[in-house]
């Protein structure tokens, strides 16, 4: 594994606190020799110099690689995250081969995306079951019971109809738009218009009853709105009552 940034951080300090220290070794081996002033005056420059140097190779190395280095590693768990906060939780995070080419802080970042994308899928695998299954006990309750049910969304295109109500009007079926289509007189004057204004409205309608030729009785509408957590309406149900009497 690739030396730790806080390593590579580490082993600069070290490296300039050891230059300093052998600069003042150096200062104090020449002082010790006075034989020529002229020459200890020009070793001590020179030595002044040349740790000067250093000194100021490893304070930029560590004032601008470091920067680089970390945008650089930053990246690829940048680019990760920006997709997980978009929704994809499907994304691929191959670590093999990484264990010993980046360093280790990076490389555990990466592992615990890693293990929260699984948990975040199982999670949602299991939260899916969960919904198709209630989705389908409530269909199967609907289809029980006498009455006719449609859901609609808040542009009037119908998410949901139960057996009955397809059966004795075949033209509304699911994923059709009952605001844009035209149907046969019974529907679209009666059901149509009573859907169209509720969800203009936004507001819940009476029971509301009509005479059907070929029932030859009489059925009846009530409806609810469908709310989101801000209160705002975005669908509508429409109740179809004494639909199955014979």
């Amino acid at each position: 594994m690739k030396l730790s940034i806080t390593g590579k951080i580490r082993l600069i300090i070290i490296t300039l606190l050891l230059i300093s220290f052998v600069q003042g070794m150096i200062i104090i081996n020449l002082t010790t020799k006075l034989d020529n002033m002229k020459n200890l005056q020009i070793d001590l420059h020179n030595t002044v110099y040349i740790t000067w140097f250093l000194q100021f190779v490893f304070s930029m190395i560590l004032i601008f690689y470091l920067p680089i280095f970390l945008h650089k590693a930053f990246s690829k768990i940048h680019l990760k995250l920006k997709e997980i906060s978009q929704g994809n939780y499907n994304i691929e995070t191959n670590l093999q081969g990484l264990e010993f080419s980046m360093n280790k802080e990076f490389y555990a970042i990466l592992v615990s995306i890693k293990e929260m994308l699984r948990s975040i899928r199982s999670f949602d695998n299991l939260k899916k079951e969960k919904i198709i299954e209630h989705h389908h006990r409530i269909k199967a309750i609907l289809n029980l019971t006498n009455e006719g049910f449609i859901i609609a969304d808040i542009k009037g295109k119908i998410v949901y109809i139960n057996d009955l109500v397809t059966e004795i009007f075949p033209q509304l079926e699911e994923n059709v738009n009952i605001v844009d289509s035209n149907f046969p007189p019974e529907i679209e004057h009666h059901i149509k218009k009573y859907i169209i204004e509720v969800l203009k409205t936004e507001r819940k309608k009476d029971l509301q009853q009509f005479f059907i030729p070929n029932l030859k009785r009489h059925i009846g509408l009530n409806s609810a709105l469908v709310r989101n957590h801000d209160g705002k309406a975005i669908g509508v149900v429409i109740v179809f009552t004494n639909l199955d009497k014979k």
